[in-house]
This record gives C-alpha cells, sequence and structure tokens, in this order.
C-alpha cells in the first residue's frame, strides 16, 4: 500500500475513533449527570424513547466534540509522532482534555443541579471513557503507519 493511502486511512481511522470515542463520552455524561434516569423509561414509548435518547445522545456528544476537538487532535497528533499505543496514555489525556474543556465557558451550565467537585468528577470520568474508547478504536495503532516503524517490521520478517 502506497504511503500516502496508508496515511489517509490513518486519517480516516482517527476521526472514526474520535467520533466513537465523542459518543461514548456523552453517552456516559447523559447518565452520569442524570439528564437521562431510569425512571424516564417507563414513561415514553419505544420509539419516542428512542428518538430522544439518540438526539440526546448526539447533542451531548456533539458538545464534546466541540469543546475538546483541537487539544484532542494536538494530543492525538503527538501521541502519533511519539507511537504512544498505552492505554493509560489515552485515558490521562482524555480526562485532562475533559477537565480543561469543562473549565470553558461554554462547557458550563448543563448540569446546573450538582455540585461542582461532582461535576468535575462527571467529567473527568467522561473523558476516560471517551479517550478508552478511541484506543480501542485508533489508539491502538499509534504510529504504525510511519515508515521507520514499517521499515523494522519489514526488516524483521525478512530475517
Amino acid at each position: 500500500m502506497s504511503d500516502i493511502l496508508r496515511l489517509l486511512v490513518r486519517m480516516f481511522a482517527i476521526a472514526f475513533g474520535f467520533f466513537i470515542g465523542c459518543l461514548a463520552a456523552g453517552l456516559a455524561y447523559a447518565f452520569l449527570a442524570r439528564l437521562i434516569r431510569p425512571e424516564d423509561f417507563g414513561r415514553f414509548s419505544d420509539v419516542e424513547l428512542t428518538v430522544t435518547l439518540v438526539i440526546g445522545l448526539i447533542g451531548v456528544a456533539s458538545l464534546f466534540a466541540r469543546a475538546a476537538l483541537l487539544p484532542a487532535f494536538i494530543i492525538i497528533a503527538i501521541f502519533e509522532f511519539w507511537r504512544r499505543r498505552d492505554w493509560l496514555s489515552h485515558a490521562l489525556a482524555g480526562g485532562a482534555i475533559a477537565l480543561a474543556a469543562a473549565s470553558m465557558p461554554f462547557a458550563t451550565g448543563s448540569a446546573a443541579s450538582i455540585e461542582p467537585t461532582q461535576l468535575i468528577a462527571i467529567h473527568a470520568a467522561c473523558g476516560i471513557i471517551g479517550a478508552s474508547i478511541y484506543w480501542l478504536f485508533a489508539g491502538r495503532n499509534a504510529g504504525r503507519w510511519l515508515p521507520s516503524e514499517r521499515q523494522s517490521r519489514s526488516d524483521l520478517t525478512e530475517t
């Protein structure tokens, strides 16, 4: 496979992993911040509940994506070039990005009835969950597209 095609596939994997990670973080936030309560499941019809969950999940995930896009892609680029493939680095970076994004003015006000310390814990947990899902889809292969990595693997298989 050519280098350009390999890079395009990797960029698609990164974008897809980020999208899935934001969906997971949004789902975790919806349940942890009690935007969705278990008693809501009995009050609505199945179709109405499904539409509400999907629209709400996409809305919350888009807020996470908007708040974390630039810092997350900077961290992803650093991890790609340093070949950081471990889960712990991704999880800690996700928690840090979520805490930094939560301190921005446009990220507050979504859960006014929650104590500030609990809100900090919820944001950190959602960042860790989102980063862990990103790691499952894209982070485990960070830096494998780089030329020196491919050359060292091909040298090992030839001998």
